[in-house]
């Protein structure tokens, strides 16, 4: 007479605790019939995370975003950087922006636009992954990058 298949595949003891052990559970000692599981290892923080605290730690207030978060860390610390730069006056918010869209336009390529102001309206069109707007103590940043296209010559172009 055959068994069944459930009984043929029977685990020793030293089978299911090596088994158990493997996948982190553990048995409080001299009890087998209460399973106590280990915390797994915390995991690695998300990019998002990491973004949430270095907005904390500069003092910005994320408002809106399509962009990677490695560069809008790098627009948070420079935004922060240049406002420390001048701790006695106030910078104006057209030399922010300009030095803001430079570092954009150096480091990530041309075409990058920035709004720096206590209050201002926009409606503006980017490409993919190149908006930001934040804030940081009482002024506001829109920062995005538009697509750059070739103009046609003169000669080229059919009137």
């Amino acid at each position: 007479m055959e068994r069944p298949e459930a009984e043929t595949e029977r685990l020793t003891r030293r089978e299911i605790l090596a088994r158990n052990k493997a996948e982190g559970v553990l048995y409080p000692s001299g009890q087998y019939g209460h399973k106590l599981t280990l915390p797994r290892p915390p995991r690695a923080p998300s990019n998002e995370l990491k973004l949430a605290a270095v907005a904390v730690d500069l003092n910005v207030r994320p408002r809106s975003a399509d962009m990677p978060p490695m560069m809008q860390e790098r627009a948070f610390r420079y935004t922060r950087a240049l406002l420390d730069a001048y701790p006695e006056k106030k910078p104006s918010p057209t030399h922010l922006a300009m030095c803001l869209k430079k570092e954009f336009d150096a480091t990530y390529g041309m075409a990058w636009h920035c709004i720096v102001g206590k209050s201002f309206g926009s409606f503006v069109t980017h490409s993919n992954g190149g908006f930001v707007y934040f804030s940081v103590d009482k002024l506001s940043f829109l920062l995005f990058k538009t697509v750059v296209r070739q103009v046609k010559s003169p000669s080229q172009l059919k009137l």
